[in-house]
């Protein structure tokens, strides 16, 4: 198959509906009637599979689509639409009028498209990386076999210089049923290889957007327009509390109402709301009234991810741009960094305290980076000490999951309730957190 053949393959009908209409502004393909199915669409394009034309548009297409998966960044004043596109044109000239036909290595990131927006001051980065699965496969009645090959994804990363963002989309993994992948690569760890291409091709950097204080700004400011459903709430101390008020409510009434009612425990939703607003929380589920889509919000990672939920509304640039608005609007209204008051908090904290960097980076505004940073000074004045568990919320068979000072008190691999095998010679399966010592 070739990669044209592929792209269209991957493509929903909005997608090949829209390659139609383009491609009819160049002659050669009727606009399509409404009522032609996905697969008609796709046979009728897929016959100018050699049209260096058809090929240009698809990729721009594929480029500019909303995706589900959207990791954000902030970005410095200093990146401007002009220095941006300037950037990819000396790193990568040949991207800004033609396609770039690449075949990655196994989980490569390669560039292949660029599109700007000169009227949006945006500016859109397309890569490519494949990933491997396998699986058996029914042959006849009485056979299988074991099948390998590789699947092509796009990464996209889209400078939005006015709202001074970077985000770092992509589809997700697509699975067939009987396959699996080989080695599947978390959707953080692609993100991050995205940033760090970025910082090395055309050296851009963008910081990790604080998105729980904006999030929590915005319930507070909007509470009949945004809803948070669900949320995972990590004490400083330790655990886990999930809350879930189901798609019709928000926890603040459900949290009031069941502690008030069943439990005679008094308590007003401000109260609750100032409560959340305080806590750690690992993500956030939330629901947008006028824009009829959910969001989860996934905040313990490098940078917040984004997972849109679109249902019926399908996806939609607009929805991802009022959503992205939103979050940045109050952004903008809450505090700044407090590289202080962490150190206060680290100076406050018990002996034998342990604190993570997720939280306390959630806590004072400020990136992972800059936690670690502060930590690791004190690590080396000798008032902390790593420490590390097993990096699940699941529990485990035959192993205490607490946290221990030493990696050689780890077993090679652990099992959970579910009877899944964790591999803790890999190091995403270790969680690293520090205990005060002194």
């Amino acid at each position: 198959m070739n990669v044209i053949t592929e792209v269209l393959k991957s493509f929903s009908s909005t997608q090949l509906r829209d390659l139609a209409f383009a491609m009819n502004s160049r002659g050669g393909v009727e606009i399509p009637a409404q009522r032609l199915s996905k697969e008609a669409l796709f046979t009728l394009l897929n016959e100018r599979s050699t049209d260096p034309t058809l090929s240009l548009f698809a990729h721009r297409i594929e480029t500019v689509t909303p995706y589900k998966h959207l990791f954000v960044y902030s970005l410095d004043a200093q990146f401007t639409y002009d220095t941006i596109s300037a950037r990819i044109k000396e790193a990568f000239p040949q991207l800004l009028n033609s396609i770039r036909e690449v075949e990655p290595d196994l989980h490569e990131l390669a560039p292949q498209a660029c599109v700007t927006d000169e009227l949006l001051k945006r500016v859109y980065l397309k890569l490519v990386h494949q990933v491997e699965m396998s699986g058996w496969v029914s042959v006849s009645p009485t056979e299988k076999r074991l099948e390998t090959h590789r699947r092509r994804h796009p990464v996209i990363i889209t400078f939005r210089t006015d709202e001074r963002l970077l985000t770092i989309g992509f589809p997700g993994f697509t699975y067939t049923e009987g396959m699996q992948h080989e080695e599947r690569t978390p959707y953080a760890e692609i993100a991050a290889e995205a940033a760090t291409f970025l910082k090395k091709k055309l050296t851009i950097t963008g910081r990790p957007f604080n998105a729980k204080p904006a999030i929590d700004a915005l319930l507070e400011a909007e509470p009949d327009e945004v809803r948070d459903i669900k949320r995972n709430v990590r004490p400083k101390k330790g655990g886990r509390f999930g809350f879930d008020a189901g798609e019709e409510n928000k926890l603040t009434t459900a949290l009031a109402e069941f502690l008030t009612s069943e439990g005679d425990i008094p308590v007003t939703e401000t109260q609750i709301r100032g409560l959340l607003r305080r806590s750690g929380a690992s993500d956030i589920l939330l629901g947008w009234k006028s824009l009829q889509i959910l969001t989860r919000v996934a905040l313990f990672q490098g940078a917040p991810e984004l997972l849109f939920i679109w249902r019926e509304a399908g996806p939609s640039t607009s929805v991802v741009d009022a959503v992205l608005k939103k979050l940045t609007q109050y952004g903008n209204m809450t505090a700044g960094p407090d590289v202080d008051g962490l150190r206060k908090e680290l100076a406050m904290t018990p002996i034998d305290g342990v604190v993570r960097v997720p939280l306390i980076a959630q806590h004072h505004g400020v990136s992972q980076t800059e936690a670690l940073k502060v930590l690791t000074s004190a690590v080396t004045k000798g008032e902390y000490q790593p420490c590390f568990r097993v990096n699940t919320d699941h529990l485990l068979m035959e192993f205490a999951n607490t946290w221990r000072t030493s990696l050689l008190d780890f077993p090679p691999i652990v099992t959970d309730e579910y009877g899944n095998a964790i591999d803790l010679r890999v190091p995403s399966n270790i969680e690293v957190a520090f205990q005060r010592a002194k």
